[in-house]
Protein backbone atom coordinates (compact mmCIF):
# COMPACT_ATOMS: atom_id res chain seq x y z
CA UNK A 1 0.00 0.00 0.00
CA UNK A 2 2.78 2.46 0.91
CA UNK A 3 4.57 1.71 -2.35
CA UNK A 4 1.35 2.35 -4.29
CA UNK A 5 0.91 5.76 -2.64
CA UNK A 6 4.53 6.63 -3.39
CA UNK A 7 4.25 5.59 -7.03
CA UNK A 8 1.11 7.70 -7.41
CA UNK A 9 3.05 10.67 -6.03
CA UNK A 10 5.90 10.10 -8.47
CA UNK A 11 3.41 9.78 -11.33
CA UNK A 12 1.87 13.13 -10.43
CA UNK A 13 5.32 14.73 -10.43
CA UNK A 14 6.45 13.20 -13.73
CA UNK A 15 3.16 13.37 -15.64
CA UNK A 16 3.62 17.03 -16.78
CA UNK A 17 6.60 15.87 -18.88
CA UNK A 18 4.26 13.60 -20.85
CA UNK A 19 1.16 15.78 -20.61
CA UNK A 20 2.22 19.44 -20.77
CA UNK A 21 -1.31 20.59 -19.93
CA UNK A 22 -0.72 19.33 -16.38
CA UNK A 23 2.15 21.77 -15.91
CA UNK A 24 1.48 25.10 -14.14
CA UNK A 25 0.16 27.79 -16.46
CA UNK A 26 2.46 30.32 -14.87
CA UNK A 27 5.56 29.66 -12.86
CA UNK A 28 8.65 31.59 -11.76
CA UNK A 29 11.76 31.25 -13.83
CA UNK A 30 13.90 28.43 -12.49
CA UNK A 31 17.61 28.75 -12.94
CA UNK A 32 20.09 25.95 -12.47
CA UNK A 33 22.10 27.77 -9.75
CA UNK A 34 18.92 28.29 -7.74
CA UNK A 35 18.03 24.60 -8.01
CA UNK A 36 21.52 23.62 -6.88
CA UNK A 37 21.43 26.04 -3.96
CA UNK A 38 18.05 24.82 -2.74
CA UNK A 39 19.13 21.20 -3.14
CA UNK A 40 22.30 21.79 -1.09
CA UNK A 41 20.33 23.38 1.75
CA UNK A 42 17.76 20.56 1.73
CA UNK A 43 20.48 17.89 1.86
CA UNK A 44 22.28 19.75 4.67
CA UNK A 45 19.05 20.14 6.67
CA UNK A 46 18.28 16.43 6.24
CA UNK A 47 21.77 15.62 7.41
CA UNK A 48 20.95 17.18 10.79
CA UNK A 49 17.74 15.18 11.13
CA UNK A 50 17.23 13.34 14.42
CA UNK A 51 14.93 10.70 15.83
CA UNK A 52 12.55 11.92 18.57
CA UNK A 53 11.29 8.32 18.65
CA UNK A 54 12.90 5.27 16.99
CA UNK A 55 10.45 5.03 14.10
CA UNK A 56 10.48 8.72 13.13
CA UNK A 57 13.19 10.88 11.52
CA UNK A 58 12.50 14.58 12.16
CA UNK A 59 14.13 17.25 10.00
CA UNK A 60 13.08 20.90 10.23
CA UNK A 61 12.78 21.37 6.49
CA UNK A 62 9.09 22.10 5.83
CA UNK A 63 9.63 25.88 5.87
CA UNK A 64 12.41 25.49 3.33
CA UNK A 65 10.18 23.29 1.13
CA UNK A 66 7.56 26.03 1.13
CA UNK A 67 10.18 28.67 0.33
CA UNK A 68 11.41 26.53 -2.57
CA UNK A 69 7.85 26.22 -3.93
CA UNK A 70 7.37 30.01 -3.86
CA UNK A 71 10.79 30.76 -5.33
CA UNK A 72 11.12 27.98 -7.90
CA UNK A 73 7.51 26.99 -8.57
CA UNK A 74 5.37 24.11 -7.33
CA UNK A 75 6.45 21.50 -9.87
CA UNK A 76 10.28 22.01 -9.74
CA UNK A 77 10.15 22.23 -5.96
CA UNK A 78 8.07 19.06 -5.70
CA UNK A 79 10.43 17.12 -7.94
CA UNK A 80 13.49 18.43 -6.13
CA UNK A 81 12.06 17.51 -2.71
CA UNK A 82 10.99 14.05 -3.90
CA UNK A 83 14.46 13.28 -5.25
CA UNK A 84 16.23 14.67 -2.15
CA UNK A 85 14.07 12.72 0.33
CA UNK A 86 14.29 9.49 -1.65
CA UNK A 87 18.07 9.69 -1.92
CA UNK A 88 18.33 10.62 1.77
CA UNK A 89 16.20 7.60 2.79
CA UNK A 90 18.25 5.24 0.63
CA UNK A 91 21.51 6.54 2.11
CA UNK A 92 20.17 6.00 5.64
CA UNK A 93 19.24 2.43 4.71
CA UNK A 94 22.76 1.80 3.43
CA UNK A 95 24.34 3.25 6.57
CA UNK A 96 22.14 1.09 8.80
CA UNK A 97 22.99 -1.99 6.75
CA UNK A 98 26.73 -1.30 7.01
CA UNK A 99 26.53 -0.79 10.77
CA UNK A 100 24.53 -4.00 11.28
CA UNK A 101 21.56 -2.12 12.75
CA UNK A 102 19.13 -2.70 9.90
CA UNK A 103 15.94 -4.26 11.21
CA UNK A 104 15.11 -7.78 10.14
CA UNK A 105 12.87 -6.80 7.21
CA UNK A 106 13.39 -7.23 3.48
CA UNK A 107 15.25 -4.72 1.36
CA UNK A 108 12.12 -4.49 -0.79
CA UNK A 109 10.20 -3.04 2.17
CA UNK A 110 12.93 -0.53 2.96
CA UNK A 111 13.34 0.66 -0.62
CA UNK A 112 9.58 0.74 -1.00
CA UNK A 113 9.32 3.07 1.96
CA UNK A 114 11.98 5.37 0.49
CA UNK A 115 10.02 5.59 -2.77
CA UNK A 116 6.80 6.16 -0.85
CA UNK A 117 8.18 8.88 1.41
CA UNK A 118 9.88 10.86 -1.36
CA UNK A 119 7.02 10.59 -3.87
CA UNK A 120 4.31 11.29 -1.30
CA UNK A 121 6.05 14.36 0.18
CA UNK A 122 7.00 15.83 -3.20
CA UNK A 123 3.46 15.38 -4.60
CA UNK A 124 1.87 16.89 -1.47
CA UNK A 125 4.19 19.91 -1.68
CA UNK A 126 3.31 20.43 -5.33
CA UNK A 127 -0.42 20.11 -4.63
CA UNK A 128 -0.41 22.42 -1.57
CA UNK A 129 1.74 25.00 -3.40
CA UNK A 130 -0.61 25.02 -6.40
CA UNK A 131 -3.71 25.37 -4.22
CA UNK A 132 -1.94 28.09 -2.20
CA UNK A 133 -1.15 30.07 -5.38
CA UNK A 134 2.62 29.69 -5.34
CA UNK A 135 2.78 29.66 -9.16
CA UNK A 136 0.68 32.82 -9.46
CA UNK A 137 2.71 34.91 -7.03
CA UNK A 138 5.09 37.43 -8.58
CA UNK A 139 7.79 37.89 -5.97
CA UNK A 140 9.09 41.17 -7.41
CA UNK A 141 5.76 42.95 -6.91
CA UNK A 142 4.33 40.99 -3.95
CA UNK A 143 4.08 42.69 -0.57
CA UNK A 144 5.75 41.14 2.47
CA UNK A 145 2.33 40.53 3.99
CA UNK A 146 1.11 38.62 0.94
CA UNK A 147 4.27 36.49 0.94
CA UNK A 148 3.93 35.74 4.64
CA UNK A 149 0.29 34.72 4.22
CA UNK A 150 1.15 32.39 1.32
CA UNK A 151 3.98 30.80 3.30
CA UNK A 152 1.71 30.16 6.30
CA UNK A 153 -1.16 28.80 4.17
CA UNK A 154 1.04 26.46 2.14
CA UNK A 155 3.13 25.42 5.17
CA UNK A 156 0.13 24.59 7.38
CA UNK A 157 -1.60 22.75 4.53
CA UNK A 158 1.55 20.71 3.84
CA UNK A 159 2.07 19.84 7.52
CA UNK A 160 -1.55 18.81 8.05
CA UNK A 161 -1.80 16.66 4.92
CA UNK A 162 1.65 15.14 5.38
CA UNK A 163 1.03 14.08 8.98
CA UNK A 164 -2.48 12.92 8.08
CA UNK A 165 -1.12 10.55 5.43
CA UNK A 166 1.62 9.33 7.77
CA UNK A 167 -0.93 8.88 10.56
CA UNK A 168 -3.23 6.80 8.34
CA UNK A 169 -0.29 4.59 7.44
CA UNK A 170 0.73 4.22 11.10
CA UNK A 171 -2.81 3.27 12.16
CA UNK A 172 -3.07 0.69 9.37
CA UNK A 173 0.18 -0.84 10.65
CA UNK A 174 -1.24 -1.20 14.16
CA UNK A 175 -0.24 2.00 15.96
CA UNK A 176 -2.90 3.74 18.02
CA UNK A 177 -4.03 7.10 16.72
CA UNK A 178 -3.70 8.71 20.14
CA UNK A 179 -0.06 7.70 20.58
CA UNK A 180 0.74 8.85 17.03
CA UNK A 181 -0.78 12.28 17.65
CA UNK A 182 0.88 12.65 21.06
CA UNK A 183 4.36 11.31 20.27
CA UNK A 184 4.83 12.21 16.60
CA UNK A 185 2.29 14.52 14.99
CA UNK A 186 1.87 17.18 17.68
CA UNK A 187 5.57 17.76 18.51
CA UNK A 188 6.60 17.46 14.85
CA UNK A 189 4.03 19.96 13.55
CA UNK A 190 4.78 22.48 16.31
CA UNK A 191 8.54 22.24 15.73
CA UNK A 192 8.31 22.66 11.96
CA UNK A 193 5.61 25.34 12.07
CA UNK A 194 7.86 27.45 14.32
CA UNK A 195 10.24 27.92 11.36
CA UNK A 196 7.63 29.12 8.86
CA UNK A 197 8.46 32.82 9.58
CA UNK A 198 12.06 32.04 8.62
CA UNK A 199 10.76 30.56 5.39
CA UNK A 200 8.91 33.81 4.66
CA UNK A 201 12.11 35.80 5.19
CA UNK A 202 13.96 33.50 2.77
CA UNK A 203 11.33 34.16 0.10
CA UNK A 204 11.59 37.92 0.68
CA UNK A 205 15.39 37.80 0.26
CA UNK A 206 15.33 35.59 -2.81
CA UNK A 207 16.69 37.43 -5.85
CA UNK A 208 18.04 35.24 -8.67
CA UNK A 209 20.38 38.04 -9.78
CA UNK A 210 21.77 38.71 -6.28
CA UNK A 211 21.96 35.46 -4.28
CA UNK A 212 24.38 36.52 -1.55
CA UNK A 213 21.70 37.47 0.97
CA UNK A 214 19.78 34.30 0.25
CA UNK A 215 22.93 32.22 0.58
CA UNK A 216 23.65 33.74 3.99
CA UNK A 217 20.11 33.14 5.15
CA UNK A 218 20.24 29.57 3.82
CA UNK A 219 23.38 29.03 5.84
CA UNK A 220 21.58 30.46 8.88
CA UNK A 221 18.72 28.02 8.28
CA UNK A 222 21.12 25.11 8.17
CA UNK A 223 22.89 26.38 11.29
CA UNK A 224 19.56 26.68 13.07
CA UNK A 225 18.72 23.11 12.07
CA UNK A 226 22.09 21.99 13.44
CA UNK A 227 21.56 23.78 16.78
CA UNK A 228 18.02 22.47 17.10
CA UNK A 229 19.22 18.97 16.29
CA UNK A 230 21.99 19.15 18.90
CA UNK A 231 19.61 20.48 21.53
CA UNK A 232 17.08 17.79 20.73
CA UNK A 233 19.75 15.06 20.91
CA UNK A 234 21.08 16.46 24.19
CA UNK A 235 17.59 16.61 25.62
CA UNK A 236 16.89 13.07 24.47
CA UNK A 237 20.18 11.86 25.99
CA UNK A 238 19.39 13.61 29.27
CA UNK A 239 15.89 12.15 29.29
CA UNK A 240 17.31 8.70 28.59
CA UNK A 241 19.92 9.01 31.36
CA UNK A 242 17.27 10.10 33.85
CA UNK A 243 15.15 7.15 32.73
CA UNK A 244 18.10 4.81 33.19
CA UNK A 245 18.70 6.12 36.72
CA UNK A 246 15.04 5.59 37.56
CA UNK A 247 15.20 2.08 36.13
CA UNK A 248 18.38 1.28 38.06
CA UNK A 249 16.86 2.62 41.26
CA UNK A 250 13.73 0.52 40.80
CA UNK A 251 15.77 -2.54 39.83
CA UNK A 252 18.01 -2.13 42.87
CA UNK A 253 15.02 -2.00 45.22
CA UNK A 254 13.45 -5.11 43.72
CA UNK A 255 16.67 -7.10 43.63
CA UNK A 256 17.50 -6.14 47.21
CA UNK A 257 14.18 -7.67 48.28
CA UNK A 258 14.96 -10.98 46.52
CA UNK A 259 16.88 -13.26 48.87
CA UNK A 260 15.88 -16.61 47.40
CA UNK A 261 17.75 -17.60 44.25
CA UNK A 262 14.65 -18.55 42.25
CA UNK A 263 12.95 -15.28 43.10
CA UNK A 264 16.15 -13.37 42.31
CA UNK A 265 16.40 -14.92 38.84
CA UNK A 266 12.80 -14.03 38.03
CA UNK A 267 13.22 -10.47 39.31
CA UNK A 268 16.45 -9.92 37.39
CA UNK A 269 14.90 -11.25 34.18
CA UNK A 270 11.74 -9.18 34.33
CA UNK A 271 13.47 -5.98 35.43
CA UNK A 272 16.19 -6.22 32.77
CA UNK A 273 13.77 -6.86 29.90
CA UNK A 274 11.63 -3.99 31.16
CA UNK A 275 14.65 -1.70 31.27
CA UNK A 276 15.79 -2.72 27.77
CA UNK A 277 12.69 -3.15 25.57
CA UNK A 278 14.83 -4.43 22.68
CA UNK A 279 15.70 -7.53 24.75
CA UNK A 280 13.34 -10.34 23.76
CA UNK A 281 15.09 -12.91 25.94
CA UNK A 282 17.52 -12.96 28.86
CA UNK A 283 20.07 -15.45 30.08
CA UNK A 284 21.56 -15.40 33.59
CA UNK A 285 24.58 -17.67 33.91
CA UNK A 286 25.80 -18.29 37.45
CA UNK A 287 27.60 -20.87 39.54
CA UNK A 288 25.61 -24.01 40.35
CA UNK A 289 26.81 -24.28 43.97
CA UNK A 290 29.86 -23.81 46.13
CA UNK A 291 32.63 -26.11 44.98
CA UNK A 292 30.76 -27.01 41.78
CA UNK A 293 32.58 -25.95 38.62
CA UNK A 294 29.43 -26.24 36.49
CA UNK A 295 27.23 -23.29 35.60
CA UNK A 296 23.48 -22.93 35.85
CA UNK A 297 21.89 -21.18 32.85
CA UNK A 298 18.52 -19.59 33.63
CA UNK A 299 16.73 -18.46 30.45
CA UNK A 300 13.71 -16.17 30.23
CA UNK A 301 11.63 -15.67 27.08
CA UNK A 302 9.78 -12.38 27.44
CA UNK A 303 7.23 -12.99 24.68
CA UNK A 304 6.27 -16.43 26.00
CA UNK A 305 6.78 -15.44 29.64
CA UNK A 306 8.59 -18.72 30.20
CA UNK A 307 11.62 -19.72 32.28
CA UNK A 308 13.91 -22.65 31.60
CA UNK A 309 17.09 -23.96 33.22
CA UNK A 310 20.02 -26.12 32.18
CA UNK A 311 23.49 -26.89 33.50
CA UNK A 312 26.59 -26.44 31.33
CA UNK A 313 30.33 -26.56 31.76
CA UNK A 314 32.53 -23.50 31.94
CA UNK A 315 33.86 -21.97 28.74
CA UNK A 316 30.95 -22.98 26.51
CA UNK A 317 29.33 -20.63 23.98
CA UNK A 318 29.28 -16.84 24.01
CA UNK A 319 28.85 -16.77 27.80
CA UNK A 320 32.00 -18.85 28.16
CA UNK A 321 33.85 -16.31 26.01
CA UNK A 322 32.72 -13.48 28.30
CA UNK A 323 33.80 -15.38 31.43
CA UNK A 324 37.15 -16.32 29.91
CA UNK A 325 37.98 -12.78 28.74
CA UNK A 326 36.13 -11.07 31.62
CA UNK A 327 34.78 -8.36 29.36
CA UNK A 328 31.49 -7.55 27.67
CA UNK A 329 30.70 -8.96 24.24
CA UNK A 330 28.29 -7.62 21.62
CA UNK A 331 27.38 -9.80 18.64
CA UNK A 332 25.35 -7.73 16.15
CA UNK A 333 24.36 -10.77 14.09
CA UNK A 334 25.03 -14.36 15.11
CA UNK A 335 24.50 -15.44 11.52
CA UNK A 336 27.77 -13.69 10.64
CA UNK A 337 29.68 -14.55 13.82
CA UNK A 338 32.07 -17.38 14.58
CA UNK A 339 30.80 -17.47 18.17
CA UNK A 340 27.60 -19.41 18.89
CA UNK A 341 25.46 -19.46 22.00
CA UNK A 342 26.36 -23.02 22.88
CA UNK A 343 23.85 -25.31 24.63
CA UNK A 344 22.01 -22.24 25.96
CA UNK A 345 21.27 -20.94 22.45
CA UNK A 346 17.76 -19.78 21.62
CA UNK A 347 16.25 -20.55 18.25
CA UNK A 348 16.04 -17.51 16.01
CA UNK A 349 18.38 -15.30 18.09
CA UNK A 350 20.33 -12.85 15.93
CA UNK A 351 21.70 -10.14 18.26
CA UNK A 352 23.42 -10.98 21.56
CA UNK A 353 24.89 -8.81 24.30
CA UNK A 354 26.52 -10.23 27.42
CA UNK A 355 28.37 -8.65 30.35
CA UNK A 356 30.36 -10.39 33.09
CA UNK A 357 29.15 -10.68 36.68
CA UNK A 358 32.01 -10.13 39.10
CA UNK A 359 31.84 -11.66 42.59
CA UNK A 360 34.44 -12.72 45.13
CA UNK A 361 37.23 -11.12 43.12
CA UNK A 362 36.52 -12.94 39.85
CA UNK A 363 34.02 -13.45 37.08
CA UNK A 364 31.34 -15.78 38.45
CA UNK A 365 28.62 -15.40 35.84
CA UNK A 366 27.20 -13.62 32.81
CA UNK A 367 24.11 -11.50 32.28
CA UNK A 368 23.08 -11.62 28.61
CA UNK A 369 20.19 -10.34 26.51
CA UNK A 370 19.12 -11.55 23.08
CA UNK A 371 16.96 -10.35 20.23
CA UNK A 372 15.64 -11.89 17.02
CA UNK A 373 16.50 -8.66 15.16
CA UNK A 374 20.15 -8.07 14.22
CA UNK A 375 22.11 -5.03 15.37
CA UNK A 376 19.63 -3.72 17.95
CA UNK A 377 22.04 -3.54 20.91
CA UNK A 378 24.17 -0.41 21.05
CA UNK A 379 26.65 1.21 23.44
CA UNK A 380 23.92 2.64 25.70
CA UNK A 381 22.38 -0.84 26.09
CA UNK A 382 25.78 -2.21 27.08
CA UNK A 383 26.28 0.56 29.62
CA UNK A 384 22.86 -0.04 31.18
CA UNK A 385 23.31 -3.82 31.24
CA UNK A 386 26.70 -3.44 32.95
CA UNK A 387 25.08 -1.28 35.63
CA UNK A 388 22.34 -3.87 36.13
CA UNK A 389 24.93 -6.65 36.32
CA UNK A 390 26.57 -4.91 39.30
CA UNK A 391 23.24 -5.01 41.12
CA UNK A 392 22.64 -8.63 40.11
CA UNK A 393 26.11 -9.53 41.44
CA UNK A 394 25.33 -7.93 44.79
CA UNK A 395 21.93 -9.64 44.94
CA UNK A 396 23.51 -13.01 44.06
CA UNK A 397 26.01 -12.64 46.87
CA UNK A 398 23.20 -11.81 49.29
CA UNK A 399 21.24 -14.83 48.05
CA UNK A 400 24.30 -17.05 48.56
CA UNK A 401 24.74 -15.74 52.10
CA UNK A 402 21.04 -16.19 52.79
CA UNK A 403 21.23 -19.71 51.43
CA UNK A 404 24.21 -20.50 53.66
CA UNK A 405 22.28 -19.21 56.67
CA UNK A 406 19.05 -21.02 55.76
CA UNK A 407 20.40 -24.31 54.33
CA UNK A 408 21.57 -27.25 56.41
CA UNK A 409 25.20 -27.97 55.63
CA UNK A 410 24.86 -31.77 55.82
CA UNK A 411 21.71 -32.46 53.83
CA UNK A 412 21.38 -29.36 51.63
CA UNK A 413 17.80 -28.94 52.89
CA UNK A 414 16.50 -25.77 54.48
CA UNK A 415 16.82 -25.37 58.23
CA UNK A 416 13.98 -25.45 60.76
CA UNK A 417 13.78 -21.64 60.95
CA UNK A 418 13.08 -21.40 57.22
CA UNK A 419 10.37 -24.07 57.47
CA UNK A 420 8.63 -22.14 60.26
CA UNK A 421 8.61 -18.98 58.15
CA UNK A 422 7.31 -20.78 55.04
CA UNK A 423 4.44 -22.46 56.80
CA UNK A 424 3.33 -19.14 58.30
CA UNK A 425 3.40 -17.62 54.81
CA UNK A 426 1.33 -20.49 53.43
CA UNK A 427 -1.24 -20.11 56.20
CA UNK A 428 -1.69 -16.44 55.33
CA UNK A 429 -1.85 -17.18 51.61
CA UNK A 430 -4.42 -19.91 52.14
CA UNK A 431 -6.60 -17.62 54.25
CA UNK A 432 -6.39 -14.84 51.68
CA UNK A 433 -6.86 -16.80 48.47
CA UNK A 434 -8.60 -19.96 49.68
CA UNK A 435 -5.91 -22.29 48.33
CA UNK A 436 -5.11 -25.53 50.22
CA UNK A 437 -1.66 -26.81 51.14
CA UNK A 438 -0.21 -29.78 52.98
CA UNK A 439 2.52 -30.45 55.50
CA UNK A 440 4.41 -33.75 55.49
CA UNK A 441 6.50 -34.87 58.45
CA UNK A 442 8.83 -37.80 57.74
CA UNK A 443 11.30 -39.69 59.91
CA UNK A 444 13.94 -42.29 58.99
CA UNK A 445 13.05 -45.57 60.68
CA UNK A 446 15.43 -47.01 63.28
CA UNK A 447 18.01 -44.31 62.67
CA UNK A 448 19.49 -44.55 66.16
CA UNK A 449 20.08 -48.27 65.68
CA UNK A 450 21.74 -47.53 62.32
CA UNK A 451 24.11 -45.04 63.98
CA UNK A 452 24.92 -47.44 66.79
CA UNK A 453 25.60 -50.28 64.33
CA UNK A 454 27.45 -48.56 61.50
CA UNK A 455 28.63 -45.30 63.05
CA UNK A 456 27.66 -41.68 62.66
CA UNK A 457 29.55 -41.20 59.40
CA UNK A 458 27.36 -43.83 57.73
CA UNK A 459 24.37 -42.21 59.40
CA UNK A 460 25.33 -38.90 57.81
CA UNK A 461 25.70 -40.65 54.46
CA UNK A 462 22.19 -42.07 54.78
CA UNK A 463 20.80 -38.66 55.71
CA UNK A 464 22.36 -37.09 52.64
CA UNK A 465 21.02 -39.85 50.40
CA UNK A 466 17.50 -39.53 51.79
CA UNK A 467 17.61 -35.73 51.43
CA UNK A 468 18.68 -36.10 47.79
CA UNK A 469 15.80 -38.49 47.10
CA UNK A 470 13.36 -36.04 48.68
CA UNK A 471 14.65 -33.16 46.54
CA UNK A 472 14.40 -35.14 43.31
CA UNK A 473 10.75 -36.01 44.03
CA UNK A 474 9.68 -32.43 44.78
CA UNK A 475 8.23 -29.71 42.57
CA UNK A 476 9.87 -26.31 42.23
CA UNK A 477 7.36 -24.67 44.60
CA UNK A 478 7.76 -27.28 47.36
CA UNK A 479 9.99 -26.79 50.39
CA UNK A 480 11.95 -29.48 52.24
CA UNK A 481 13.61 -28.74 55.59
CA UNK A 482 15.61 -30.69 58.11
CA UNK A 483 13.28 -30.39 61.05
CA UNK A 484 15.62 -31.96 63.57
CA UNK A 485 17.92 -34.98 63.72
CA UNK A 486 16.68 -37.48 61.13
CA UNK A 487 13.26 -35.82 60.78
CA UNK A 488 12.39 -33.95 57.56
CA UNK A 489 9.42 -31.62 57.03
CA UNK A 490 7.83 -30.74 53.68
CA UNK A 491 5.56 -27.86 52.72
CA UNK A 492 3.50 -28.58 49.58
CA UNK A 493 1.70 -25.43 48.34
CA UNK A 494 -1.60 -25.77 46.45
CA UNK A 495 -1.75 -29.46 47.36
CA UNK A 496 -4.75 -31.21 48.90
CA UNK A 497 -4.37 -34.16 51.21
CA UNK A 498 -4.85 -36.90 48.59
CA UNK A 499 -2.27 -35.31 46.27
CA UNK A 500 0.14 -35.01 49.22
CA UNK A 501 -0.49 -38.70 49.96
CA UNK A 502 0.56 -39.67 46.44
CA UNK A 503 3.70 -37.53 46.56
CA UNK A 504 4.69 -38.89 49.99
CA UNK A 505 4.14 -42.44 48.75
CA UNK A 506 6.51 -41.84 45.84
CA UNK A 507 9.18 -40.57 48.22
CA UNK A 508 8.59 -43.52 50.60
CA UNK A 509 8.95 -46.06 47.80
CA UNK A 510 12.10 -44.40 46.43
CA UNK A 511 13.74 -44.43 49.86
CA UNK A 512 12.81 -48.08 50.44
CA UNK A 513 14.39 -49.07 47.12
CA UNK A 514 17.61 -47.10 47.68
CA UNK A 515 20.75 -48.76 49.01
CA UNK A 516 23.73 -47.15 50.74
CA UNK A 517 27.23 -48.67 50.79
CA UNK A 518 29.20 -48.73 54.02
CA UNK A 519 32.96 -48.46 54.41
CA UNK A 520 33.07 -52.12 55.36
CA UNK A 521 31.65 -53.10 51.97
CA UNK A 522 28.16 -53.85 53.21
CA UNK A 523 25.08 -52.48 51.50
CA UNK A 524 22.23 -51.33 53.69
CA UNK A 525 18.71 -50.15 53.05
CA UNK A 526 16.54 -47.80 55.07
CA UNK A 527 12.88 -46.91 55.23
CA UNK A 528 10.95 -43.86 56.37
CA UNK A 529 7.56 -43.13 57.91
CA UNK A 530 5.32 -40.22 56.96
CA UNK A 531 2.54 -38.20 58.54
CA UNK A 532 0.41 -35.74 56.57
CA UNK A 533 -1.90 -32.89 57.60
CA UNK A 534 -3.58 -30.53 55.17
CA UNK A 535 -4.95 -27.02 55.53
CA UNK A 536 -7.87 -26.52 55.90
CA UNK A 537 -8.88 -30.22 55.67
CA UNK A 538 -7.24 -31.17 58.95
CA UNK A 539 -9.10 -28.50 60.89
CA UNK A 540 -5.97 -26.72 62.12
CA UNK A 541 -6.19 -22.95 62.51
CA UNK A 542 -2.52 -22.14 63.13
CA UNK A 543 0.81 -23.29 61.79
CA UNK A 544 1.65 -24.87 65.14
CA UNK A 545 -1.59 -26.89 65.15
CA UNK A 546 -0.98 -28.08 61.59
CA UNK A 547 2.54 -29.30 62.38
CA UNK A 548 1.30 -30.95 65.55
CA UNK A 549 -1.35 -32.89 63.61
CA UNK A 550 1.11 -34.00 60.94
CA UNK A 551 3.43 -35.12 63.74
CA UNK A 552 0.59 -37.13 65.32
CA UNK A 553 0.00 -38.86 61.99
CA UNK A 554 3.74 -39.61 61.82
CA UNK A 555 3.63 -41.02 65.37
CA UNK A 556 0.82 -43.38 64.35
CA UNK A 557 2.84 -44.47 61.28
CA UNK A 558 5.71 -45.37 63.60
CA UNK A 559 3.44 -47.25 65.99
CA UNK A 560 1.65 -49.22 63.29
CA UNK A 561 4.61 -50.80 61.55
CA UNK A 562 6.83 -48.04 60.10
CA UNK A 563 7.57 -47.56 56.38
CA UNK A 564 4.07 -46.12 56.06
CA UNK A 565 2.21 -42.95 55.12
CA UNK A 566 -0.55 -41.81 57.49
CA UNK A 567 -3.12 -39.05 57.01
CA UNK A 568 -4.58 -36.93 59.76
CA UNK A 569 -8.26 -36.14 59.41
CA UNK A 570 -10.17 -34.28 62.09
CA UNK A 571 -13.60 -35.82 62.76
CA UNK A 572 -15.39 -33.30 64.96
CA UNK A 573 -18.47 -35.52 65.32
CA UNK A 574 -16.66 -38.38 67.07
CA UNK A 575 -13.68 -36.59 68.51
CA UNK A 576 -11.47 -39.30 67.05
CA UNK A 577 -8.68 -39.10 64.55
CA UNK A 578 -9.43 -41.32 61.54
CA UNK A 579 -6.27 -42.24 59.69
CA UNK A 580 -5.76 -43.71 56.23
CA UNK A 581 -2.57 -45.72 56.07
CA UNK A 582 -0.43 -46.59 53.07
CA UNK A 583 1.92 -49.46 53.90
CA UNK A 584 4.92 -50.76 52.01
CA UNK A 585 4.07 -51.95 48.53
CA UNK A 586 1.19 -49.47 48.18
CA UNK A 587 -1.45 -51.57 50.09
CA UNK A 588 -4.01 -49.40 51.92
Amino acid sequence: MSLAVGLCGWAALLLPWAVPSWAPTAAPDTGFPALVLFSVVIVAARGFAFRPVPERVLALDTAFFVAAALCLGSLPAGRMVAIALTVDSLLRILLLARSGRLAAVSWVDEVGYAIYFGGMTGALLMACARVGGADDLVLASATPGAIAVRVVIIGVALLVTHYAVQGARAVLFGRSLRSYLRELAAPGMLSEASLLPLGAVMVLLYQPEHMLGFVLLGGTYVLFSFVYSRLARTGADLHRRVGELEILNSTARRLAASLELEELVETAARETTRAIPEAEALTLVHRAAAGDDRLVVDCFDRDRDEFSRLVVGRGEGAAGWVMTHQTALTIPDLANSEIDLGPAGTEGVRAWLGVPIFMYGGCEGVLAIQSRSPGVFQADHRRLLEAISLQVASALQNARLYEMAMVDGLTGLFVRRYFDARIEDEIERAKRFGTPFSVVMMDIDDFKHLNDTHGHLIGDRVLRAVAQIVKTQMRGVDTASRYGGEEIALVLPRTEMVAALNQAERIRAAIAEHRVATDAGAVIGVTASFGIAAYPESGATTAEDLVRRADRALYRAKKTGKNRVELYWDDASTGKMPVIAVVEGGRR
